[in-house]
């Protein structure tokens, strides 16, 4: 088991690697989400990066217990504490619903690590939910000849999403999840300093209601051997969602007039949890306080479309929805979709049909609402809101997912890397 104190051991091998600690920023971003999975529009990582994997273990038990809220806040409180270690670095990240996947230069290793630790005894004191992180060097998957890719999707003018693709995404979280892998190095918050900066953190508004019938999450991995076929597969299960639903406008789980902030001490809890964990009982009463004052402020700030000097409430709802990551890319094309049944039965009929044609892998799981939770850097447009289906959604849905995939691979016919 690795320890932070390993960290030499690591590199040691990294010999010539060179400083590339502003790759992600300086690729240039794609303008549409369909270009997202246009894989040959990717860029390989550099070898002296490193893919974070951070997930909550049984999550999906702790998610029929009723506590898809804490694993949803958990996940997001760890990209907070990722993000903040230096906001001067770019980072990559795609937020899986019970955790995230990262790509970190080598030279944030050493400051990363005392905050990787600090979400997890965030996790386990706050939330009482392990929180599983390990990393992998990319170094370690392209010497298998496995793919470590990444692009950006514009959002809006101040914020993009980070896109992934290859085989050594999923390679990573293989070996983080195989107890006594060599190949990690494995975070553990007893091991050290444990201290993370959530600033930035919010979770505020209130569950937003299906407009058309329930919110589908959905996850979709293409599985043949061939890059190409791939492509195409994803372009046409694409295609077929926005010929189902329509235009986005349509399916986008968001509406700016559905956001309504919230008065409930249970929802606003788990950001107090996160924002003040550390804190004396003073302490946590003012920011709980803080909190109701902001949102009443906020409500009628928002009915009123007054604009302060700090916020422009007339826009920032507008700005909430366009800066969303209901789709996303990471290797599975990861949407949240609002529809209604007869919409949900007709996807499910046709994902059935490339599933038995031995092409791909699905899961999906209803919800009657979304979840927003928030990372806030400025209220100006660089607000970034991550959307789940209210009970577990992606989690629940990679189940079903898993399950399709365990029958795939045992009927030999696994991917090539």
């Amino acid at each position: 088991m690795f320890v932070v104190d390993n960290i030499n051991a690591f590199n040691n091998k990294a010999l010539n690697w060179k400083n590339n600690c502003h790759f992600y920023h300086d690729l240039k971003p794609l303008e549409r989400f369909s270009d997202a999975i246009q894989t040959q529009l990717h860029e390989a990582l550099p070898d002296d990066w490193w893919v974070v994997i951070t997930d909550v273990i049984g999550s999906t038990k702790a998610i029929e217990t009723g506590n898809y809220k804490k694993v949803n806040t958990v996940g997001v409180a760890c990209i907070a504490a990722v993000t903040n270690v230096n906001r001067n670095i770019e980072i990559p990240f795609v937020f899986g619903g019970d955790g995230a996947t990262f790509a970190v230069p080598n030279k944030l290793i050493e400051q990363l690590i005392p905050a990787l630790r600090g979400a997890q005894k965030l996790s386990s004191e706050s939330f009482y939910l392990v929180l599983r992180i390990g990393l992998v060097s990319v170094g370690t998957l392209t010497k298998k000849n496995l793919w470590v890719n990444v692009a950006k999707v514009r959002l809006s003018p101040l914020l993009n999403n980070a896109t992934f693709s290859g085989r050594g995404w999923e390679e990573a979280e293989r070996l983080v999840k195989t107890q006594d892998e060599i190949n990690v190095l494995r975070v553990h918050y007893e091991d050290g300093v444990a201290e993370a900066n959530f600033e930035g953190f919010e979770c505020r508004w209130q569950g937003v209601p299906s407009f058309n019938g329930h919110k589908l999450s959905l996850l979709v991995s293409a599985m043949t051997n061939d890059a190409n076929a791939n492509l195409k597969i994803y372009q046409e299960v694409y295609e077929k969602i926005n010929e189902i639903y329509g235009t986005v406008a349509n399916y986008h789980p968001l509406r700016p007039s559905k956001m309504q902030l919230t008065l409930n001490p249970q929802l606003l809890s788990h950001e107090l949890r996160v924002r003040s964990s550390q804190e004396n009982r003073w302490k946590k009463l003012k920011y709980f306080a803080k909190m109701l004052f902001q949102n009443l402020a906020g409500k009628y700030l928002f009915a009123h479309h007054i604009d302060t000097e700090a916020v422009k409430w007339s826009r920032y709802r507008d700005e909430l929805v366009e800066n969303t990551d209901f789709r996303k890319f990471d290797g599975i094309l990861r949407m949240v979709i609002d529809g209604n049944d007869a919409q949900t039965a007709e996807l499910e009929a046709f994902l059935a049909a490339k599933h038995h044609a031995r092409l791909l892998v699905y899961g999906m799981h209803k919800s009657r609402e979304a979840l927003v939770t928030c990372l806030v850097q400025s209220y100006t447009g660089n607000h970034l809101h991550f959307v789940d289906g209210s009970d577990g959604g992606y989690a629940m849905a990679a189940r079903g997912l898993k399950q399709q995939l365990m029958l795939f691979k045992k009927n030999n016919n696994q991917p090539t890397y």
